[in-house]
Parts: C-alpha cells; sequence; structure tokens
C-alpha cells in the first residue's frame, strides 16, 4: 500500500509543476495593435485578474475603477504557446474564437504575446498573486 501510494505521489508531481500558469495572477501592463500603431494600458488605470486552473481560465477586468470586460474558456499549453478558446464573455466578436499566445514565465511574470498573419496583435504582463 505505501509503494502504491508513493508511487501515485511521485507520478503526479511532475503533473502539478508542469503547468507554471495555475493559479491567480493581475495585470501589470499591456500593449494591443489599433490601426496606425498601438495602445498601452498599465495597472491602475486597468486592472484585471485572471484564474488559471488545470483547463480553463476566466479574468475580470476594470477600466478606472469600472466594469469593463469579461470573459473566458478552455486553454492547452502546447510548444511554448497558450492556447486559449473563447467560450464566454462581454465581447461577442471573442465568443469561440481560438488564440495561441507565445508565452515564457520570468520569476512571478508572465509575458504573453498575440501574433496574427505575422504582425504583433498584443503583448502583455501578468504578476503572480497567489
Amino acid at each position: 500500500m505505501k509503494t502504491l501510494i508513493l508511487t501515485s505521489l511521485l507520478l503526479a508531481s511532475p503533473l502539478a509543476s508542469a503547468n507554471p500558469l495555475l493559479g491567480s495572477w493581475e495585470f501589470v501592463e499591456g500593449k494591443y495593435a489599433v490601426d496606425g500603431g498601438f495602445v498601452a494600458a498599465k495597472a491602475p488605470e486597468l486592472t484585471s485578474i485572471k484564474l488559471i486552473t488545470a483547463n480553463h481560465f476566466n479574468y475580470i477586468t476594470q477600466k478606472n475603477g469600472e466594469f469593463h470586460y469579461a470573459g473566458g474558456g478552455k486553454y492547452t499549453l502546447k510548444n511554448q504557446q497558450f492556447v486559449e478558446t473563447f467560450a464566454y464573455g462581454n465581447i461577442p466578436s471573442l465568443l469561440g474564437k481560438t488564440m495561441a499566445f507565445d508565452y515564457k514565465i520570468e520569476g512571478n511574470l508572465w509575458h504573453h504575446s498575440l501574433t496574427e498573419n505575422g504582425k504583433l496583435v498584443e503583448a502583455e504582463v501578468w504578476r503572480k498573486i497567489d
């Protein structure tokens, strides 16, 4: 019995550490493509919390203290990409959309960027809060 428990723990531990995104994250800053260039956003004017579970994500965002948007759905990690599919939220153009963000973790910061047709669409930095 002890061997079975020990084997189960050893097999489970790599799975837990294999996903560095699990947990709660707060928005730090972002850069977003618009016609003619980019706009930037930064906390505290834009605040957002993103929760990542084993296979779901969700977030809620405020701008200058007022509700701005929220959304979520399922995601997968593959080839250093966070691939999210929006299932719910208040931005109709995102519903059902799948986006593949390149990402990297540096300390407690999660950097991710979305490129479409060879052009940067958005780049964000999130800070782990738990």
